[in-house]
């Protein structure tokens, strides 16, 4: 009995919580951290035992991870140490420039790749999602945080979108591992333009979200169902 009602409980409509139910879409106001902390939360995101970082470009018929299959053990990722940082640093921007090589159909400057992975590894941070969740009037969590990198094709654009359960009361979290943790709430937090000419781009970080009720077990497939707007949006280069 106990476990028929965890099921409905489950699949049963929850309403957005009372901050987002006029508005599930908008903006707000985040801040990226200090340039070494954010290279450090990169690394540990990079070199997680779970694949969290991915990559979508026009054409591509699904997205791909761009985390290495076999990185540093756990105990060399709890040193997060400058020599694994910089590992991190050198296979994210050697998967970038491949990545975008096969997608673009073109081989990427240096200084383009470049631009894009020190402005990436700042922005793939769970601070964003713990910003939102604290300026929404929410849990300060974040759950089974996803990262995705998408470029357009004429490489003048990418965005990095941030996606995460998030919750209004304990009572909507359930899971009983930290990494299978979920809500009925789902949410994309869409970041500036990585490639802007503007050198002050990370100086004011305004991020777009769109919130939305949802069943699923795991961020993966939330990601999923939000696909066909992401290739809308990266069609039609209106967000």
């Amino acid at each position: 009995c106990s476990q028929v009602k965890q099921v409905e409980s489950l699949f049963s409509k929850e309403p957005l919580p009372a901050s987002l139910a006029a508005a599930s879409r908008g903006k707000f106001q985040s801040q990226l951290p200090p340039s070494e902390e954010g290279r450090r939360d990169f690394a540990r995101i990079f070199f997680a035992d779970q694949r969290k970082i991915f990559f979508l470009a026009p054409g591509m018929p699904s997205m791909r991870p761009l985390q290495p299959t076999g990185g540093p053990s756990s105990a060399h990722i709890g040193d997060l140490n400058e020599q694994v940082v910089e590992r991190a640093d050198a296979l994210f921007t050697e998967s970038l420039s491949l990545q975008i090589a096969q997608a673009c159909g073109t081989i990427p400057s240096p200084e383009l790749v470049d631009l894009l992975k020190q402005r990436a590894m700042a922005a793939l941070t769970v601070n964003v999602g713990i910003d939102f969740a604290l300026t929404m009037k929410l849990m300060p969590t974040f759950l089974q945080p996803f990262f995705l990198i998408v470029v357009m094709a004429d490489l003048s654009e990418a965005r990095a979108a941030t996606y995460g359960f998030v919750a209004e009361k304990p009572k909507h979290i359930v899971g009983d591992r930290p990494e299978s943790k979920r809500t009925p709430f789902c949410v994309r937090l869409l970041s500036p333009n990585l490639l802007s000419s503007s050198a002050d781009v990370a100086k004011s970080w305004e991020l777009q979200y769109s919130m939305r009720e949802i069943r699923s077990a795991t961020i993966m497939q939330a990601v999923e169902m939000d696909m066909p707007k992401l290739r809308e949006s990266i069609s039609n280069g209106r967000w």
